[in-house]
């Protein structure tokens, strides 16, 4: 698919992202004024090109302004330090001047030039390609590019932090005041969603939030992590986010009101940090006739509530605090205590919540309250110790899932026992991450302490590595700081008496996990087909695949002749090879790094090594996720149809496809007056389709955009298959799941209605419509199908059945008509004329089945196919002595079936049966010896002969017990007949019919 079709899906995910799509930015001189504007790199949000260089000089066009520059998105190539693809950003007219950043990968910033100038300078290699970058700039002063001023009311209103919900920036400081309309409110802000660099102080990025009172301000809280919590203030408050220079997270959203001071209670979350409630309007004189209630819940659940009153001037002085007075209750609605006056108690909650309520009455007044807050965590399980592996167990780092920040050195020796080998899956990992994963880390010694061979270091979010041992002994040292810690490890651990070979299934998830080699980083220990690697995510996402290290024999020739890896769409080594989509092979070896992207949601990495010692590792990486603008799919497009014929084939054509795909092609008429043909023959996507349906893998084609309701599936064998399209377009989709048949189709735009003679090579069950779908104009015609039997088993016929609810009812239905013939043309023997609306109900013993119609312009019909089986056609009929029956040969009024027997056992309860024929018409022929109507004296043909008859001859017959069959022969493909209509009872019986 081109570049335009990717543009058209990224306007729709930016658009949900809500980011503009714009085109490229010329490089060169750019105006800034107080409108923002963007900046885009060429390509975007495609690719960029490769070996390039674009620079844009950027001027306020005020001389006393500066230029503010912030990141909406970015993806440029990664590398350490930026030495491949970046952007530089100078304050200045050129790259002489100072440089503020050097940015690459996904890297937000938020500057500000020191003058007027500011200079951005973008190199590419020619690599790797990804979207690109865009920027918002506009002029501002650089004292205040980040301060705001906000009039609270009774409305709720909402402010973000720069960059929100994306990503925030470094090293920005913005301040947001906030003043209520009326000064005899209050305010109320309601943190909605925090996600900022978390850290044991917050000393890294944070929120403070702050009452403004003369002289300064009065701390209310200081947030950072993900706590989302209310915090209550005065008529005017301040919210102050600073962040440094290191990781960038979400951000922060913020909803804020003015309420009167009587509406006191909130809803306050406790985190590491100090916070605070105030009375109202404290440290003035708070109001008479309060009732407000604080709901205090700490962030971890297995953490309690502490708090503390630092200042505390309450009217009441009594013992028993009878009018003002603060209440503080536990988790499970005890009280923890009441106080007044100038006490100051401090409170700890059993569980993890606490509700304080403030109360006064109409009397004396004082200026309140300042109660200090926050939770206290348990002690996290122990650090380090000695382990013994045996069958899988789990070993999770101090405070895992949730981060415990403060400064850890955790070391672990884990002991197999006997000649055993150590065998270690990292589950879940969860560190900062950070250049050479320096402070907070995770390392793996192949020995018994750090001294020994190291296996690894990690740090970020990953997970899926395995490690093995060489020895009996594995060491894992833990080391964090107290910033920003994460969930810390979820490990699995156990022995093994062999060495790691194959490995099974893995599920991707929307963070990166890893695969290694055997024996990584140490040398693959030798020969091997059958280390692979099955990889699945959700249904609806896609795998990346990343080789991030490799360590194979060089190719010889442009040729991996000895250990290589392919990467395949699927879950077999004989599911199709995917293509790297930098390094366009399908082999990989020697030091090559390729990217892979599945088409679906599974896909299988083989490593193949055929020498018997070998120096080969590689290292992997994977991921589910859309990556639309990485991906390309291996078939679809847009085509234009013209006069002259062309070709679409299956992946992989002439061979069959195994893998699990979906492909469109849209087909375009040049002509806007012609109608586009696809036509194919051998047509066979699926060996063994299900009945009635094609399943999970079908060629779907659309009279028109993939979005038309007229469409059809094709799957089954078909000699001839065509389809055309009522206008000047048509789109067919392969959807594939697992295998399918290789396939070549024909298309051609034409002004000719398509032909309306069928040939149908039918197996076990069918149908066919008329009109058909996606058959352009089809009414008004006259058409034929040729049914052929392939596949059903000598001991089955075939059953049609004809629903022809809207055919013209008409004498002798001369108008609208289905026409059935027993062979392979019109000159085959009729079986019947069909027409009005009734169903009608036909078998057939011969190899093919013929059909016309003619039909007016409102005229449709369905006839189903499906098999029977030979063993029903002889049947016991039995007989009631207070009836007559009438039994009728197969098709009747119609003619019967051709080439083929059908018997009737006739059985009354000891009296003799009356057998009389009311009507008949057989193949007439001297002595009956072609088709002809038997009667015998018993339960069978070994029975003694009564009689046989053919033509219009109308018999009766007696048996002489209580049995009597009937056999019709059809012995031949020439001459057929309506065959009989016979009436049969007991002897004696006198019943009038």
């Amino acid at each position: 698919m081109g570049r335009d079709y990717w543009r058209f899906v990224f306007t729709c995910v930016l658009g949900f992202l809500n980011l503009p799509l714009t085109s490229a930015t010329p490089c060169g001189v750019l105006t800034a004024t107080t409108e923002k504007k963007l900046l885009t790199s060429e390509g975007y949000p495609i690719k960029y090109e490769p070996s390039q260089t674009c620079s844009w000089s950027l001027q306020a066009s005020n001389a006393s302004k500066n230029v503010i520059l912030e990141t909406v998105d970015m993806m440029i190539q990664p590398s350490t330090a930026c030495v491949d693809d970046s952007v530089s950003i100078y304050d200045g007219d050129s790259n002489s001047s100072t440089k503020l950043h050097t940015l690459c990968g996904d890297s937000r910033v938020f500057l500000t030039s020191s003058g007027r100038n500011m200079y951005l300078e973008f190199r590419s290699n020619s690599i790797l390609e990804t979207r690109g970058f865009q920027f918002r700039y506009y002029q501002g002063d650089k004292a205040t590019p980040c301060t705001f001023t906000f009039t609270a009311t009774g409305d709720v209103k909402t402010f973000n932090s720069p960059g929100y919900p994306i990503a925030y920036f470094n090293d920005v400081s913005c301040e947001y005041s906030i003043q209520a309309a009326d000064a005899s409110d209050i305010l109320q802000l309601r943190f909605t969603d925090v996600d900022v660099q978390s850290s044991q102080t917050c000393r890294y990025d944070n929120i403070s939030v702050a009452n403004i009172i003369s002289g300064g301000d009065d701390p209310v809280a200081t947030i950072c992590g993900m706590p989302t919590s209310s915090y209550q203030g005065r008529n005017k408050m301040k919210v102050t986010f600073t962040s440094d220079g290191s990781k960038v997270n979400k951000g922060f959203s913020v909803k804020y009101r003015s309420v009167p001071k009587e509406e006191c209670s909130i809803h306050a979350q406790a985190t590491d940090m100090d916070a605070f409630i105030l009375s109202p309007v404290y440290p003035t004189q708070n109001y008479s006739n309060l009732n407000c209630r604080w709901t205090i819940v700490a962030t971890n659940n297995d953490a309690t509530v502490e708090l503390a009153a630092v200042f505390s001037d309450i009217a009441d002085t009594s013992p028993s605090c009878s009018s003002d007075r603060v209440s503080v209750t536990d988790s499970d609605m005890t009280e923890l205590g009441t106080f007044c006056g100038t006490n100051k108690p401090t409170y700890n909650s059993t569980g993890p919540n606490m509700t304080v309520v403030f109360t006064t009455d109409g009397t004396n007044q004082a200026t309140g309250f300042r109660l200090k807050y926050k939770q206290k965590r348990a002690a996290p399980a122990t650090c380090g110790g000695t382990l013994t592996a045996s069958s899988p167990e789990e070993l999770l780092s101090p405070g895992y899932p949730r981060a415990y920040l403060r400064s850890w050195t955790c070391t672990w020796t884990i002991t197999a026992y006997n000649e055993s080998f150590v065998n270690l899956k990292l589950v879940d990992i969860d560190v900062e991450v950070s250049d050479q994963c320096q402070p907070d880390s995770l390392k793996i010694y192949d020995g018994g302490n750090s001294a020994s061979p190291l296996l690894g270091t990690w740090c970020g979010q990953m997970n899926g590595y395995r490690l093995q041992s060489t020895g009996n002994v594995m060491t894992l040292v833990f080391n964090t700081d107290d910033s920003n810690n994460g969930r810390g490890f979820n490990v699995s651990y156990k022995q093994d008496s062999t060495r790691m070979g194959c490995i099974d299934s893995f599920e991707a998830t929307d963070t990166y996990s890893y695969i290694t080699s055997p024996n990584y980083p140490n040398s693959f220990p030798g020969v091997s087909s059958c280390t692979s690697y099955k990889i699945t995510p959700d249904l609806d996402t896609r795998i990346k695949l990343e080789v991030l290290e490799l360590n194979l024999p060089e190719r010889v020739s442009g040729e991996c002749t000895s250990d290589y890896i392919t990467v395949h769409d699927g879950w077999f080594n004989t599911s199709i090879p995917l293509k790297s989509i930098n390094t366009q092979n399908f082999r990989f070896c020697g030091k090559e790094l390729p990217t892979f992207v599945s088409p679906r949601f599974l896909m299988f990495v083989q490593f193949h090594s055929t020498q018997a010692t070998t120096t080969s590792s590689f290292r992997m990486r994977y991921l589910k996720g859309i990556f639309a603008d990485e991906f390309v799919s291996p078939c679809g497009g847009s085509l234009i149809a013209t006069d002259e014929v062309q070709n679409i084939t299956s992946p992989s054509y002439p061979n069959n496809y195994t893998g699990f795909l979906n492909c469109s092609w849209t087909i375009t008429a040049t002509d806007s007056t012609k109608m586009v043909r696809l036509i194919t023959t051998d047509f066979q996507l699926l060996d063994r389709p299900y009945p009635n349906s094609c399943g999970l893998t079908y060629l779907r084609i659309y009279d028109g955009d993939d979005n038309d309701s007229n469409y059809v599936d094709e799957c089954s064998k078909q000699a001839l298959m065509q389809h055309q399209s009522t206008k000047n377009k048509m789109t067919v989709v392969l959807e594939a799941f697992n295998k399918a048949n290789a396939f070549s189709l024909q298309y051609t735009q034409t002004a000719d209605r398509l032909s309306c003679d069928h040939i149908k090579d039918i197996g076990n069950y069918g149908s066919i419509k008329f009109p058909g779908s996606v058959e352009g104009p089809v009414q008004g015609r006259f058409c034929s199908w040729l049914l052929r039997r392939t596949s059903m088993e000598d001991d089955r016929y075939l059953e049609l059945t004809i629903n022809s609810t809207a055919l013209i009812q008409s004498p002798n239905c001369t108008k609208d008509y289905i026409r059935v013939y027993d062979g392979q043309s019109s000159s085959s023997p009729l079986i019947g004329r069909f027409c009005g609306g009734k169903v009608s109900e036909l078998s057939f013993f011969g190899n093919n089945v013929f059909i016309t119609s003619a039909l007016s312009s409102q005229g449709s019909f369905e006839i189903d196919y499906s098999p029977g089986f030979t063993s029903f056609l002889g049947r016991d009929e039995y007989l009631y002595s207070d009836r007559k029956s009438i039994l009728t040969s197969p098709n009747y009024p119609l003619n019967y079936p051709r080439n083929a027997e059908f018997s009737w056992t006739l059985n009354a309860y000891g009296e003799k049966i009356v057998v009389e024929v009311m009507s008949s018409q057989i193949e007439m022929s001297e002595g009956c010896v072609n088709d002809r109507a038997e009667a015998y004296d018993g339960a069978s043909k070994k029975d003694k002969l009564l009689g046989k008859w053919c033509g219009t001859e109308t018999p009766s017959f007696e048996s002489s017990g209580g049995k009597l069959t009937i056999v019709l022969f059809s012995n031949d493909n020439e001459i057929a007949g309506k065959g009989f209509q016979i009436k049969y009872y007991e002897k004696g019986e006198i019943i009038d019919y």
